[in-house]
């Protein structure tokens, strides 16, 4: 799916403690990340070294359970050669691979 484009009311409205697209835009970003990780062939560790900041804060990037600042976002984005807005995409658009489209069973 795609993210509907959001009324600056509806932003305003929105209650960004519990809102689903908050915690969607934080698993996106950590999918993203470990996708082109792995395309690169470097380590969490090494990544995390890369970037300057403690392995275990980059995995919980990468789980999505961690909202990482603008700098550490930047900071990762340079060490993966890409920008941080390919690191925000819906699916994995970075890597080389186009996304697998899942087969349509028939009865």
């Amino acid at each position: 799916f795609f993210f509907k484009q959001k009324t600056a009311y509806e932003i305003y409205q929105c209650d960004w403690s519990s809102d689903v697209c908050s915690s969607d835009l934080s698993e996106i970003l950590g999918a993203n990340i470990r996708a082109r990780r792995k395309e690169l062939s470097i380590s969490q560790e090494e990544l995390a070294l890369r970037c300057e900041i403690d392995r275990s804060y980059m995995g919980q990037i990468e789980r999505g359970s961690a909202n990482p600042s603008l700098a550490v976002m930047y900071a990762i984005a340079s060490a993966l050669a890409v920008s941080m807005s390919e690191l925000l995409r819906e699916y994995h658009s970075i890597t080389l691979s186009t996304p697998k489209k899942k087969r349509k069973k028939r009865p």
